[in-house]
């Protein structure tokens, strides 16, 4: 066969050389190309970069809002809602601290420090912002963070430059709830030396506005739930007050009917001892009788206690005074059931409007019931304290306790935890009655180590306090 060559096509040598020569060309032009022009491509690249970093920034910003209001809406608890949105703004613009004012209850006019986070120095408790002030109007004026530095030039008094010291080079952020301003969140400088750039601004703005309704959802809420319990106390209140008066009118009834035969009894009884006198089992048959009729005669008595609204002759007593009297009488029975006594009094008298004749039954009645609860031995810890203008009473056993489901129902009448024939449930309902009486509560709970019985009542001024302020 002959062999023949393909018209109008190169030879491989000829290609690598046209391939090879437009390289060259290439790279001359490149290397011949003008400075000024891959600088403008440079710049426009790295505004590229920035755009796309900031992009970037505001979807994830953006997320991080949706979730946070989807998690703030859901709270109800006052104190979580503030922890998460203080550690929120921190962790995310990395604020060195935090502080979140708001109004208090009461205080309708000061935005006080409510919670803070972070290292370094924070304001106190005390420290607040008038609501009316100023730096407040501007803040909910333009409803936007402003620099700390800028608001300490144009808009701050004296007390308020005090306060907005401990967070430096700084910035506030308006908490704006419905065109009205409902408190601020002041955040130190950046940890790591920064400036805030304006999408720090714009995420703390968004979640500023976000907060606050969250805040006034939380408020509402737990107004609610203070009425419900409000209301449910006074409902419990009025079926023990409809219990009591019905109870009332029966143990009248029953007393007058019974007390007057139970007398003629007793001296019956005693006439009959002395004309036995040689039978020897008839004293001891007596003996029984009588003690039976005693606490008949008992549980009369109590039963017209629940019923007489007996008008209470009200000295200034010293409940501390009271408990040691008692305590010295109670010493040797208590001592002989094995309890240890535990007393913590304040050092500051603890003078209250009261009755000592009465106040005394409501804690014989209590130190009693620590001492059935503690068949075995245990301790019962006495305490009397004075907290503002109040006197707290308290008896905590080491027993087991009273079952949850029926610790609601331990001041009804004739509702007891004893042994039947060891007590008639009437003991802690006159307890209520005669703490109530003296405008005070008396309430139970179970502790780690048993139960405790609280009473509080009103603290009245002793002579030298009231002539002082005079």
């Amino acid at each position: 066969m002959t062999s023949r060559k393909r018209k109008n096509r190169p030879d491989r040598s000829e290609v690598r050389s046209s391939s090879d020569r437009h390289s060259e060309r290439g790279s001359a032009a490149v290397a011949g190309e003008d400075p000024a022009v891959t600088e403008s491509l440079e710049a426009r690249l790295t505004q590229l970069s920035d755009t796309n970093r900031r992009l970037k920034r505001k979807i994830f910003d953006l997320y991080t809002v949706v979730e946070l209001s989807r998690n703030f809406n859901a709270v109800l608890d006052y104190q979580i809602l503030l922890d998460s949105f203080i550690f929120t703004c921190l962790g995310q613009i990395g604020g060195l601290k935090g502080t979140i004012f708001l109004r208090k209850d009461g205080q309708p006019g000061r935005f006080y420090a409510a919670m803070s986070k972070g290292s370094g120095g924070i304001p106190g408790p005390g420290q607040y912002f008038e609501t009316d002030s100023k730096l407040a109007e501007y803040l909910s004026k333009v409803n936007r963070p402003a620099l700390i530095a800028d608001l300490k030039q144009d808009v701050c008094t004296d007390d308020e430059r005090h306060i907005l010291r401990y967070f430096g080079d700084g910035i506030a952020v308006p908490l704006v709830y419905q065109t009205r301003l409902s408190g601020l969140f002041v955040m130190a400088e950046k940890i790591n030396g920064d400036d805030f750039s304006p999408d720090d601004t714009e995420f703390l703005s968004i979640l500023g506005n976000q907060i606050a309704v969250a805040i006034e959802n939380a408020r509402l809420y737990e107004g609610e739930r203070m009425a419900t319990r409000q209301l449910r106390a006074a409902h419990d209140q009025l079926l023990r007050t409809e219990k009591l008066a019905a109870l009332g009118e029966m143990s009248a009834k029953v007393a007058h009917e019974i007390n007057n035969p139970l007398g003629i009894i007793k001296n019956y009884l005693a006439l009959l001892q002395r004309s036995l006198q040689d039978n020897a089992d008839a004293p001891e048959h007596i003996d029984v009788i009588r003690q039976e009729i005693n606490r008949i005669a008992e549980i009369v008595s109590q039963l017209l206690e629940t019923h007489r609204s007996k008008p209470v002759v009200k000295d200034r007593v010293d409940v501390k005074e009271i408990i040691g009297e008692l305590m010295i009488i109670m010493e040797r029975l208590l001592d002989s059931s094995g309890i240890k006594v535990q007393s913590s009094l304040c050092d500051e008298p603890a003078m209250i409007a009261g009755s000592t004749e009465q106040l005394k039954q409501v804690f014989l009645n209590l130190i009693v019931n620590s001492r059935d609860a503690m068949a075995g031995g245990g301790k019962l810890t006495v305490s009397v304290e004075r907290p503002g203008d109040e006197v707290v009473i308290s008896f905590g056993d080491t027993g087991p306790g009273i079952p949850p489901e029926i610790v609601d129902h331990i001041f009804d009448p004739f509702f007891t935890t004893k042994e039947p024939g060891k007590g008639t449930g009437l003991g802690l309902s006159v307890c209520h009655g005669i703490v109530r009486g003296h405008n005070g509560s008396i309430s139970y709970r179970n502790i780690e180590s048993g139960g405790l019985f609280e009473i509080r009542l009103p603290a009245v001024r002793q002579e030298s306090e009231h002539d002082t302020a005079s």
